[in-house]
């Protein structure tokens, strides 16, 4: 392949990047691998997951329109004393656009679903930006969460929280 042929290859990748067309090289990661560093919203105001570097983290992207999502919500928060006496922080972000379709805000869902738990210290709720779902979400699922260890290290990637909540409860406890 020529020079040129190389350099026109990088900017249609590069293009095809910025647009939204192609996720990027560390999209979604798995078990075993260090968390990408990634910034989303919360309070109005950017947020990076390097910041929460040393302390256990679950971190769930979902959709405001998902039944399983919302059955998670109140679980999680019936379970939030647990999470925050073993030092278990949850960052919660609704999916970047809610996953292409309409649904709650994410507002709406939390009163009713976890009024008090999202106010407790040790939650945070916000939005997934465009860079975070491409990253930690590339796939569009409705509903993924990763358990993130101290060190960054992911532990678990999965989905449905209300079905994995002794995991959830484990890795708290580890």
């Amino acid at each position: 392949m020529s020079r040129l042929n190389r350099v026109l290859l990088g900017v249609a990748l590069s293009t095809l990047w910025s647009a939204g067309a192609m996720p990027p090289a560390h999209a979604n990661p798995s078990a075993g691998m260090k968390a990408p560093a990634v910034v989303f919203l919360a309070h109005g105001h950017k947020v990076s997951l390097a910041s929460f570097h040393g302390q256990k983290v679950m971190l769930w992207l979902f959709s405001t329109w998902c039944p399983s999502c919302q059955a998670g919500l109140p679980l999680l928060a019936r379970d939030e004393r647990i999470f925050a006496a073993h030092h278990l922080r949850l960052i919660i972000l609704e999916n970047y656009h809610n996953g292409g379709y309409p649904g709650p805000t994410l507002s709406s869902l939390m009163n009713r679903y976890a009024q008090t738990a999202q106010r407790a210290q040790n939650w945070t709720v916000g939005l997934a930006t465009r860079r975070t779902a491409a990253v930690y979400n590339a796939r569009s699922y409705p509903d993924i969460f990763y358990l993130i260890r101290p060190d960054g290290t992911i532990e678990k990637v999965s989905s449905a929280p209300s079905a994995h909540l002794k995991t959830i409860l484990d890795f708290a406890k580890s």
